[in-house]
């Protein structure tokens, strides 16, 4: 359905970026999102948003690895200076800051309306909460440029919780994902054939799987026919 490339995308261009070559990986993982986002534009016109944000955060990628391979050049003597400098690194991740705040905005705004769509309240809630969560984070990176001495000494109080919310509300867009990978399917894969595994752990795994799948779809029948009656009342 997408969500299953969407989660390798967004792990690759989050988590997996936490290197020397972080650049790559997040150029990589958005060209993934990009494609997960085209497959699932299908099923709601929502990810459409997610697909603009998505070009616009590989553009962003494609500026900082030219900036990656200039230094590179510039530190093996093949270039007589580095054309793209550190002011200019600077200035773009201040850009990929705020794109990435629209790209994750969009995102779960998706997840959201697909959620609501499918008759998946827990995942449109989770959504809303993990959205809140970055706007909290990206407050806290705002707070130290805002021109009040209150906030002068901000930065070095807030700067470890700001780090550990950013890795908070990465790991439950993951779970998010991958609850909308679990819960979320196409109707047309729903009643496909799954040959026995040789491996009798396997076989429960799966069985366990399918017996939360007719749980959850009994409880959205359930919720179904609440609304209705509520709407006939």
């Amino acid at each position: 359905m997408g969500f299953g490339w969407l989660f390798i995308g967004y792990f690759m261009a989050t988590l997996m970026s936490i290197n020397m070559f972080g650049s790559y990986f997040r150029l990589l993982g958005y060209c993934i999102i990009l494609f997960s986002s085209a497959k699932l534009r299908k099923y709601n016109r929502s990810f459409g948003y997610m697909s603009i944000a998505s070009v616009l955060m590989i553009a962003v990628s494609l500026l900082l690895v030219t900036a990656d391979i200039s230094s590179y050049l510039y530190e093996l003597m093949i270039l007589d200076s580095n054309l793209l400098g550190e002011s200019f690194k600077t200035v773009v991740g201040y850009i990929e800051m705020s794109v990435t705040f629209i790209f994750n905005g969009a995102m779960l705004y998706a997840i959201r309306a697909i959620a609501i769509d499918t008759d998946v309240p827990k995942i449109s809630v989770s959504a809303v909460r993990n959205f809140v969560f970055v706007c909290i984070y990206y407050i806290l990176n705002l707070l130290p440029y805002l021109p009040f001495k209150i906030f002068d000494d901000f930065g070095k109080y807030f700067a470890a919780p700001a780090l550990l919310l950013y890795f908070a509300w990465i790991i439950l867009n993951l779970i998010l994902i991958y609850s909308c990978y679990a819960r979320i399917c196409d109707e047309n894969d729903v009643d496909m054939e799954v040959k026995p595994s040789r491996f009798a752990f396997v076989n429960r795994m799966r069985q366990k799987s399918e017996e939360r799948r007719l749980r959850m779809e009994a409880e959205r029948e359930e919720y179904k026919s609440m609304r209705e009656q509520r709407r006939k009342k």
